[in-house]
């Protein structure tokens, strides 16, 4: 038997491959208003698990224009994300298993919960509703929703809070070294999954609890 009651997972490269759409929404919204010789595939590999918004803060060094590059880069990806988002290989039968052995799961993500725009809806809620897997999950927390985002313990914390859970009750995945030092913060164990990371050596060095290659290597961890 366990001694965790839930698992929380971090979403982009952990259970669903969103990596190309999200580097080629970036680099069309940097058109234009950042310098032609930003490295986009750099900075979105080595700042994977920030909010989005948050890195073009970062980049352009003006809330107006932060602004717009969101706004460019969230129309491109959600254009993309119907023909580019796919689970990686393992989750969905991870996931199922998990749920038969009666884990409580979560998902805790940078990337928006559920916004609207002149466009429509849009957030991970979007893409989980067409894999048909918004009931496989007890809680979604997305950036909007903690009074911080990760890497402080906010949007742990805030999805235990939803579970009437301790930290010690859950484990938290993720591809990223911001996950895992979310996951410290919070007090949670902190398992870093490598099938997804596009920044490898800052994940060990951030020193996850446990390091797994595969969806299938994780129940065991549990156990």
């Amino acid at each position: 038997m366990s001694k965790f009651t839930a698992v929380l997972f971090d979403y982009d490269d952990t259970l669903a491959a969103t990596y190309p759409p999200r580097v080629l929404a970036a680099e069309k919204a940097a058109k234009g208003l950042l310098a032609p010789d930003v490295d986009m595939d750099r900075i979105m590999r080595e700042w994977a698990g920030r909010p989005q918004m948050e890195i073009f803060k970062d980049l352009a060094k003006d809330e107006d224009i932060a602004k717009e590059l969101f706004d460019r880069y969230t129309t491109e990806y959600w254009r993309l994300s119907p023909t580019h988002v796919k689970l990686f290989p393992g989750v969905s039968d991870m996931l199922d298993t998990l749920r038969s052995q009666g884990f409580k799961l979560g998902i805790v993500t940078s990337k928006p919960r559920l916004l609207h725009n002149a466009a429509g809806p849009f957030g991970v809620e979007v893409e989980l509703q067409r894999m048909d897997l918004m009931s496989t999950f007890d809680v979604i927390v997305g950036w909007e929703d903690p009074e911080e985002p990760k890497p402080a313990p906010a949007p742990i914390l805030f999805a235990l809070n939803k579970l009437g859970l301790e930290p010690g009750d859950a484990v938290m995945v993720g591809d990223s070294h911001i996950d895992i030092t979310t996951a410290k913060r919070a007090g949670t164990v902190s398992i870093g999954a490598t099938w997804g990371t596009l920044a490898p050596d800052m994940l060990v060095e951030v020193g996850p609890d446990h390091l797994i290659d595969t969806p299938d290597q994780l129940l065991p961890l549990l156990s």
